[in-house]
């Protein structure tokens, strides 16, 4: 019943595959622009990644509030992790392993939480967007936890197999990391981008002002070869 209620209409007509390599991780990932958005009143395995081709090559304007088409956005339901998550996750995949070997959805959820969580840096910054919310210990714990679910799990598809590859290509594109590291040291925020904002506007000002100086200088030379 619980893996019924999960599983949602549309994700039985993903087209299932091996990706083309791993997933990143949400660290990796984020140094590469990618936004986590935390989604409610959803499927845990209803995962979207949305970019608008031609305005996500600006990344570093999606600071600015409401600019969202300027994000390359990672939308993840909320997940909640608690005492009894483990022993839940741990008897669905089991569940399925031997009983829908050719569905097995709640697997490729996991696999694909499991890749984005490597270490606690992960789940800091997943816990950070409130993608992942716990009432563990330590996010130690919960990166322990989420890497041991999917040990000894046999996954030759997945259904987040498009998904996977979307990401791995943003993540590879040289332009892309560069317009994130330019977000992410001057537009963090809006404080941040206006202060960057202002710090060019004076840079291009005393550029202008000093233009126009070397070419009073010109000016008077010119006329005083004249005048001689």
């Amino acid at each position: 019943m619980i893996r019924y209620f999960h599983i949602y209409d549309n994700i039985t007509q993903h087209e299932k595959g091996s990706a083309s390599n791993v997933l990143r991780t949400a660290t990796q990932l984020q140094e590469a622009g990618v936004s986590f958005e935390k989604v409610f009143d959803k499927s845990w395995l209803d995962i979207e990644f949305k970019k608008l081709p031609i305005l996500s090559w600006f990344l570093f304007l999606g600071c600015i509030p409401k600019f969202t088409y300027f994000k390359a956005r990672l939308q993840i339901p909320q997940l909640k992790i608690d005492n009894i998550t483990e022993c839940v996750l741990r008897n669905l995949i089991a569940f399925e392993q031997c009983h829908y070997a050719d569905q097995p959805y709640i697997c490729n959820y996991v696999s694909f939480t499991d890749s984005l969580i490597h270490t606690k840096d992960d789940v800091d910054l997943l816990v950070e967007k409130e993608v992942i919310i716990h009432e563990l210990g330590s996010d130690q714990e919960v990166a322990t936890l989420v890497n041991s679910l999917c040990k000894h799990v046999a996954l030759d598809k997945t259904c987040y197999k498009d998904i996977i590859n979307d990401l791995n290509g943003h993540y590879q594109k040289f332009w892309n990391r560069t317009m994130a590291l330019l977000r992410l040291v001057y537009f963090r925020d809006t404080w941040r981008a206006s202060s960057t904002l202002v710090g060019i506007s004076v840079l291009v000002f005393t550029i202008f002002n000093f233009c126009q100086f070397v070419r009073l200088v010109f000016d008077l030379n010119r006329i005083k070869s004249n005048t001689n």
